[in-house]
């Protein structure tokens, strides 16, 4: 099959639509491509082939979902896929890319993310559920991004790293290592600037385990991951969380900076 084929307008014979969501005749959906409940697919949007939308997504003018990966050794019509979930949007202009053959061939985005103007998600990313990238955001290829993390304009992460659940990273932030979960990072190269607050209390994240998790992450930093103090707090789900995050990290640690 030909590269041009994979981007005529309208939807290919063999994708899969569901009787109940709208796509415009200027849209493109492409082959072996899946469109769940209650999407709409709006003009001059593009899905690409072997993409998945679960129901309820929406795809604004000229995003382009499930294109061929921005990688020099994966040819523009591999059979690599994207798998999303429900409820995500992708605002104008955002575009995700499909896996990689050598990387176990699949971008994978969970359910009701939030893609803003301009976001980018690479190849071979996996992003968890309720996530906010905002305006002109980028993750590299291979990037690990746990649930309900918010991302602030223009913040890059480098490829193969892994921001942890209910984190914000701040607009402008580099983030180039491991940011660890509930945290706050910001500037360029990013910094740990102590726990993510607000992000916990709208979480339901009560004040006892919010203050075993700031305990949690000083030890952390101090005396390394594996001697998270006291022991006690290793009881709160999210303290336990933290450890095993930072017991399985790949790149090294986001380094503090001057807040706690």
């Amino acid at each position: 099959m030909s590269d041009a084929s994979l981007w005529t307008f309208g939807v290919h014979a063999t994708a899969r639509v569901h009787p109940t969501a709208q796509v415009s005749p200027a849209a493109v959906v492409g082959p072996h491509s899946s469109i769940g409940a209650g999407c709409v697919v709006h003009p001059y949007a593009v899905v690409g082939p072997h993409t998945s939308l679960g129901a309820g997504c929406v795809v604004y003018p000229f995003a382009v979902i499930g294109g061929p990966p921005q990688d020099r050794r994966t040819p523009p019509d591999a059979t690599t896929r994207l798998v999303c979930g429900d409820a995500n949007i992708f605002r104008e202009h955002s575009t995700v890319s499909r896996g990689t053959p050598h990387a176990g061939g699949e971008t994978r985005l969970g359910a009701e993310n939030l893609l803003m103007t301009g976001a980018h998600v690479g190849h071979d990313a996996r992003v968890g559920d309720g996530c906010v990238l905002a305006n002109g955001v980028s993750l590299a290829g291979h990037v690990e991004v746990g649930d309900r993390v918010t991302f602030g304009g223009h913040a890059g992460v480098h490829q193969f790293v892994r921001v942890g659940g209910l984190a914000l990273v701040a607009a402008n932030t580099m983030v180039t290592l491991d940011v660890p979960p509930y945290c706050l990072a910001a500037g360029d190269r990013a910094r740990v600037l102590g726990l993510n607050v607000v992000g916990l209390r709208r979480a339901g994240v009560d004040a006892a385990a919010r203050l075993s998790l700031k305990r949690a992450l000083r030890s952390a930093y101090t005396s390394g991951p594996h001697l998270l103090a006291p022991a006690d707090d290793l009881e709160v789900p999210e303290v336990a969380h933290l450890r095993a995050f930072l017991a399985t990290r790949r790149r090294g640690l986001t380094p503090r900076g001057p807040r706690d």
